[in-house]
């Protein structure tokens, strides 16, 4: 290995680790302190044996519940969806800046650059897991909870191992093909795919979820029966198979230029009425064309996500499992659903709020649009290319507007989708959801996707820095999602009205339409940020070029 790509992979991957177990912490935090003010005493009244299988340790408060919603589940999504994105950019991003041809002509090989890369990708993750488990230690004792004979320590080790899992999967397909967007596409689709697939499966069938990498990683709730061996040697053994795929694919592959071919913008031309919008200029293809192609690959992996898996696959499956789910949900309180951003398992709508439209599909077209404003502005510059580009008669104003439009685009791209596959999807299994409200879902999935697009927007223009426009619109959805879900599940929505999930929650809009303030209020705050984003824009220099 050389210590010098691995002392810069350590920093690179060092705010992104930071970031993401200080939004967890903070939450966890937020969470056992709101779990002391819900009612809680029916756990109480309930068998030990019961009390385990909730994941309440042996003589420990019943808001110890805390740790599973945090650190075991939505937490747990947060910390691996940070470890795919980190695994896929190891040796994709700089291939993709053009850095990977510098980098290897110093005495430097392949397999040397890829392993240091790896290795910074774990001892990344494995402090990233060490500081939240300081944090996931030192909780309780402020707030004066007692944990009991809960594992915290297990708890992490299968955190990390998961992570770890997912991350060498984005690895090993970005690596071995050039292709960041792909990797972290796959190694999504195999995240979202798992957890879903590890809730509900089980519902159907006992053990028919035992071969999900999820499962591997909570199927045994380490927190109240501690380590599993097994469980934590397959998701580490899958993970050391994936990074000697990843090193060994791009020892023998020839590295990916920035020409491309024909693509999709090519073929948008040839649609009436689109051609004009999309037409070169007479110095190459229209900016707005670069753009909308610059993230294609995601865009489509996302789409597919959500319009098949979670779209047009849900309403048959809520079907057949519809008997499972209502005797379910009889002992699942409301307050653990409203963790998940509201819903409920006895309806056909409340179940797909709960399953799609409360947590996965916010998390997909964010995904999306911080992508795109992040790489249109402060991208080209770390890149070089923003001064180049605005040598030509373009003005500020206009590269920024595109780069807006742009994530706007995708947005509706996704929104649409996720909308066509639930209407077929509820065609199809005939349940009774209502057209209006599910546009209207999907209208404010929209109107979300905006919001986050101007913010990540309003930080690259700022700054410059694409890392800071990434993270720092990850952390402000995080701690605004837990914020105001937490909020929810204590009944104090009112004390919540800060956060833009508020809006998108409310109600659901799936179940029972919107109301005139929930798009306003979207609307409004996604026209400020766009404004004070453009106004940052055009008054700052342009950020030196970093190698």
């Amino acid at each position: 290995m050389s210590a010098a790509i691995l002392a810069r992979g350590l920093a690179e991957h060092r705010r992104g680790m930071l970031v993401t177990a200080g939004s967890v912490g903070a939450m966890l935090f937020l969470g056992l302190y709101m779990y002391q003010g819900i009612d809680l005493s029916f756990y109480d009244a309930l068998p030990e044996a019961v009390r385990s299988l909730l994941g309440v340790p042996p003589h420990a408060d019943a808001s110890v519940m805390a740790y599973n919603e945090m650190l075991a589940s939505i937490g747990a999504l947060a910390f691996t969806g940070v470890a795919v994105a980190m695994g896929a950019g190891c040796v994709a991003a700089d291939e993709t800046a053009g850095r990977v041809s510098l980098i290897l002509s110093a005495p430097v090989s392949r397999t040397r650059l890829a392993l240091s890369r790896a290795a910074a990708l774990v001892l990344s993750l494995v402090a990233s897991g060490v500081l939240l488990w300081g944090i996931a230690e030192v909780a309780p004792l402020i707030l004066g909870i007692e944990t009991g004979d809960a594992h915290l320590l297990a708890l992490m080790v299968h955190l990390v191992a998961n992570a770890l899992f997912h991350g060498a999967l984005a690895f090993a397909v970005a690596t071995a093909t050039g292709r960041r967007s792909l990797g972290a596409g796959v190694a999504a689709t195999v995240l979202v795919g798992g957890w879903l697939a590890n809730g509900l499966l089980p519902i159907w069938k006992q053990g028919a979820a035992d071969w999900v990498p999820w499962h591997w990683f909570n199927g045994s709730l380490p927190l109240v029966g501690g380590l599993d061996a097994r469980d934590v040697a397959l998701l580490l053994c899958g993970a050391l198979a994936f990074f000697a795929l990843g090193v060994l694919g791009f020892a023998r592959r020839e590295l990916r230029t920035a020409a491309v071919g024909p693509g999709v913008v090519d073929r948008l031309r040839s649609i009436p009425g689109v051609g004009g919008l999309l037409r070169p200029t007479g110095r190459g293809a229209s900016l707005l064309a670069i753009r909308v192609a610059a993230q294609k690959v995601l865009v489509s992996y996302v789409t597919l996500l959500l319009a098949l898996g979670m779209g047009l696959a849900m309403p048959p499956m809520y079907v057949g499992l519809a008997d499972a789910l209502a005797d379910f949900g009889m002992s699942f309180p409301q307050s653990m659903v409203d963790m998940f951003g509201g819903g409920n398992l006895d309806t056909a709508a409340g179940f797909l709020h709960l399953e799609t439209f409360g947590m996965i599909a916010p998390i997909c077209i964010i995904l999306v649009v911080t992508t795109a404003a992040a790489s249109g502005i402060a991208g080209e510059e770390r890149a070089g290319r923003m001064s180049v580009l605005l040598a030509q008669p373009l003005s500020r104003a206009r590269v920024y507007l595109t780069v807006a439009l742009t994530a706007a685009l995708y947005s509706a791209v996704v929104a649409g989708a996720l909308f066509l596959g639930v209407w077929g999807g509820v065609a199809l299994s005939g349940v009774d959801v209502s057209v209006v409200n599910l546009a209207w879902a999907c209208l404010l999935l929209l109107l979300l996707g905006w919001f986050f697009g101007a913010l990540a927007l309003l930080l690259s223009s700022a700054t410059g820095r694409p890392s800071v426009a990434v993270w720092g619109t990850t952390a402000v959805a995080v701690a605004s999602y837990f914020g105001y879900t937490l909020l929810l599940a204590a009944g104090r929505t009112e004390w919540g009205l800060w956060s833009p999930f508020a809006p998108y929650l409310y109600g659901p809009a799936l179940m029972q339409g919107i109301e005139w303030w929930q798009p306003v209020w979207l609307g409004a705050g996604t026209l400020a940020l766009l404004l004070i984003g453009l106004a940052l824009w055009r008054h700052r220099d342009l950020a030196p070029v970093r190698g």
